[in-house]
């Protein structure tokens, strides 16, 4: 990944968390940014295996809270 790349995947990273606290008031918006962080942490972990970097595990965990945080919000909208 290039340097260049570094603040705009930060900036999605931080709007796709305080989207999931805006969808604790509005639903649609959290769970639009639930699967926007989904698919963020999906791309780092098919990244991270690409270049044979097989420590994912903290990678998963978010993508599997994030996955988490979708499935909550959309039983309970």
């Amino acid at each position: 990944m290039p340097d260049s790349w570094l603040p705009w995947l930060a900036t999605a990273k931080a709007a796709g968390a305080l989207g999931l606290l805006a969808g604790l008031v509005v639903a649609p918006l959290g769970i639009a940014a639930a699967v926007g962080l989904v698919l963020y942490f999906v791309g780092a972990v098919i990244s991270h295996l690409r270049v044979k970097d097989n420590a994912v595990a903290p990678v998963v965990v978010l993508t599997l809270l994030a996955a988490a945080a979708l499935v909550l919000r959309v039983a309970s909208a």
